[in-house]
């Protein structure tokens, strides 16, 4: 089979594994509950060993990419991914899918950096604005496609959708072997020490980099922040739902199929975004990125303050929905911004720390908002991450001011 363009690659890679990641995940918590019977305390450290996995092997994988190849990376985490679903949904039991949780969180690991950093290398001189825009609405599509077909496939039995993620992983895993292409590659060190020393010297000098470079550092800040937040917006948002609002039975639309139906619609809104966006590129030939990080993530936190506030479920939907648009059009252009500063032998590494910064940020702030909605309510709860975001209205100008000083 002929390689392909890294660009088509790139976009078949983006919708395919969106599809596969919500069709298996769509319904995990449903599966977790009702089969593997997990109580409150498991539920929460099944997330916990996901996240700290995530934390742990990030630099490192991301370390290995720019060493050997961001394309056998890649390779190698969708094919745990692939393990780490099939354990999942076969082996309903605490352990293994504890266990799932380490395999397919590495497998995350393996992906996050070593894409961007392909992609960047073998598209040079395109605006990576666009090819991350675009990547996000395809990926954007692929996870509406994948709630439809998780939900389906979860009516007839809660393992299947996440059995056959786990099979068609390993299935884009083989394709992905005969198409994915890799010209553009060098490895950070010419002169291989042994296996352990190239890693401690590559993340030396990645880090003497990252130091030398106070806008890379201050984009790296508003990646911690949005992980600070992240993790009690999306864990409180649904019980904010239940607890505090009444959810309207609309035809077939119980509370039950009302979270699918918010997910397709805040799916979609994405793609619209996107493809906004795409279109004013192409029609001024780029975007101010400063202001456009700077809007959302004050968007972001005003939605996520009055989201907090909110009683009706209409207006509590709709904030909702934007609060989790600013948060999609916000990431792509925050990484091209990076990718512009990251020297092209690094790209890998720096990415995945802006990875393992994210998970340290959903580490961190998970537990204290949670503690905060148990001692006091969900909604004083959400309206603390908020407050975890707001550095992020004085890092984006710093980061603007610096990058005009370079």
């Amino acid at each position: 089979m002929k390689k392909a363009s890294a660009y088509s690659v790139y976009l078949l890679f983006r919708f395919s594994f969106s599809l596969l990641f919500s069709m298996a995940t769509v319904l995990s918590i449903v599966y977790h509950l009702e089969v593997v019977r997990l109580d409150p305390l498991q539920l929460v450290l099944v997330g916990t060993v996901l996240e700290s996995a995530c934390f742990l092997l990030e630099l490192p994988t991301g370390v290995v990419a720019d060493l050997y190849s961001r394309r056998r990376s890649v390779l190698i985490g969708v094919f745990l991914y692939g393990v780490g679903f099939l354990m999942e949904g076969t082996l309903p039991w605490f352990g293994t899918v504890l266990l799932a949780q380490v395999v397919w969180g590495c497998g995350d690991t393996f992906i996050t950096g070593a894409l961007e950093a392909w992609i960047a290398s073998e598209e040079q001189g395109r605006p990576m604005d666009r090819i991350f825009l675009r990547g996000s609405q395809l990926g954007q599509l692929g996870s509406v496609g994948g709630v439809i077909l998780g939900t389906l496939l979860g009516n007839v039995n809660l393992q299947l959708p996440i059995v056959t993620a786990g099979i068609l992983c390993l299935v884009l895993g083989l394709i992905l072997c005969r198409i994915m292409p890799e010209t553009n590659f060098s490895p950070a060190l010419e002169e291989r020490q042994g296996l352990l020393r190239d890693l401690a010297s590559l993340f030396k000098l990645n880090l003497n980099f990252v130091k030398g470079a106070p806008v890379l550092l201050a984009l790296l800040a508003i990646t911690l922040c949005g992980g600070l937040a992240s993790e009690g917006f999306d864990r409180l948002s649904t019980v904010h739902f239940l607890e505090d609002t009444v959810m309207p039975v609309v035809g077939p639309l119980n509370s039950v199929t009302w979270f699918g139906a918010i997910s397709l619609m805040g799916n979609s809104l994405g793609v619209l975004a996107s493809q906004l966006l795409i279109t004013r590129m192409e029609k001024r030939g780029t975007i101010h990125r400063t202001g456009l990080v700077m809007f959302s993530s004050a968007g972001y936190i005003l939605c996520l303050v009055l989201f907090a506030l909110g009683r009706s479920f209409w207006p509590v939907l709709a904030l909702f929905l934007l609060a989790g648009l600013m948060r999609t059009i916000q990431g792509p252009v925050l990484s091209a911004w990076m990718n512009d500063l990251v020297e092209e032998h690094m790209r890998a590494t720096v990415f995945s720390t802006g990875g393992q910064l994210d998970a340290l940020g959903q580490i961190l702030g998970g537990p204290m908002v949670g503690l905060v909605a148990q001692r006091s309510s969900v909604s004083w709860g959400l309206a603390c991450t908020a407050l975890l975001l707001f550095p992020v209205l004085f890092l984006v100008p710093l980061a603007a001011k610096m990058s005009r000083e370079v």
